[in-house]
């Protein structure tokens, strides 16, 4: 055998041993720290699933591109599943603390293979076509003991749906344009949502009591049925706001600007409405909790229905 030969041969075999020590090592380093290498593929082949335990989970991330995002409480047992992706162009990890998941619109992520323990599958997955954006999905089951802190959820064109959720999770929505539907979720956090995009982002909140609302729509479509908040601060530029809110406080303070249609209890006002409750409502022998709704709209049409406010009030 020539020299050059033998040499080729030690060096290959030195990369070999490399790389068996460093996936031993890293397979050691994972199970310390509680990291599972792999997710579980599911029966249908369409995707994986991913437990986790919950109440250790400080925060969920996601950032997709378009994808339908479901969240779902009162499940007996809490996991992730992430149906329909090019497996080639998303990276993921889980921790004991944090599950993050990010999808890349390009091929470039291939090269970054080395972040997730089932990003990249092979050639056939690049040669095959992207899924449909209706048939991509993530899809998180919560039971009601576990409590993650905050859901971070960032998208350009997706879909979120949470529902049944009890727990004090921060949820924190940005995207381009796409839809957010919550549904029976009482949090003592926040619930944030911004939307940048030129089309609407359609918003539903049926039967939903948060702490702190805060939206920042450029191009909006809300409505919010059974809505009760501390702290709302609602802002559009464009569209529509229908809501239906329930007071939670006896003193508490309404703001309303928008020069397009502003309705509140069936009345029409002109760009303004404003009304704060009566020094009556005042427990004068303690402090008095005050709940405040501020909306700016800069054409938005208002439309509010607000239980406890007198009628044909004139903001005074």
């Amino acid at each position: 055998m020539k020299r050059r030969s033998k040499l080729m041969l030690i060096v290959a075999a030195v990369l070999v041993g490399v790389g068996l020590i460093t996936c031993l090592v890293g397979a050691g380093v994972s199970s310390a720290a509680g990291d599972p290498l792999f997710a579980s593929v599911l029966g249908d082949g369409k995707g994986y699933r991913y437990d986790f335990d919950g109440s250790k989970i400080d925060k969920i991330k996601l950032d997709v591109v378009d994808a339908q995002i479901r969240v779902i409480g009162g499940s007996e047992e809490s996991y992730m599943e992430i149906l329909s992706f090019n497996e080639n162009l998303y990276s993921f990890s889980g921790s004991k603390s944090l599950i993050s998941f990010k999808e890349s619109p390009s091929v470039s992520s291939i090269m970054r293979f080395w972040e997730s323990g089932f990003t990249f599958k092979g050639m056939r997955y690049i040669l095959r076509l992207n899924p449909k954006a209706e048939d991509k999905a993530i899809n998180i089951y919560l039971t009601d003991e576990d409590y993650v802190k905050c859901l971070e959820i960032q998208s350009v064109a997706g879909n979120i749906m949470v529902q049944n959720m009890g727990t004090d999770t921060d949820y924190l929505f940005s995207m381009e344009e796409g839809s957010v539907a919550m549904k029976n979720v009482t949090t003592g956090s926040a619930l944030n949502i911004t939307s940048t995009g030129a089309r609407p982002c359609t918003v539903r909140l049926d039967d939903t009591t948060v702490r702190m609302l805060t939206m920042d729509l450029m191009q909006g479509d809300v409505q919010a049925a059974g809505l009760s908040a501390y702290t709302s601060e609602i802002g559009m530029t464009h569209g529509s706001l229908t809501l239906d809110y329930i007071p939670r406080e006896a003193v508490f303070t309404i703001q309303a600007d928008t020069k397009g249609k502003l309705s509140v209890n069936n009345v029409g006002y002109i760009d303004t409405y404003q009304y704060t409750t009566k020094e009556e409502n005042v427990d004068p022998d303690g402090e008095t909790p005050e709940e405040t709704i501020t909306i700016s709209g800069k054409d938005a049409a208002v439309y509010l229905s607000i239980e406890g406010l007198p009628s044909q009030n004139n903001g005074e």
